[in-house]
């Protein structure tokens, strides 16, 4: 099972924009994850399609499963 910890930020266009952070810790505390996407926001570190990202929307953990299909 793969986890992927989603960020979805708000853009100043008030378009909404999800970073996605391949093989995340199950346990993330909800301090921390806060702290990195206000610092992401504060320090203008990321610019999608030159649309700055101005707030920090929410975070979740999102666990896939692989189920193989024989042929």
């Amino acid at each position: 099972m793969e986890t992927t910890l989603n960020l979805v930020f708000e853009k100043a266009s008030g378009k909404k924009h999800t970073m996605r952070i391949a093989d995340a810790k199950l346990s993330q505390d909800p301090v921390k994850v806060k702290a990195l996407m206000d610092y992401i926001v504060d320090n203008n570190l990321i610019y999608v399609k030159d649309d700055a990202l101005v707030a920090a929307l929410e975070a979740n953990l999102q666990n896939v499963t692989e189920n193989p299909i024989e042929l």
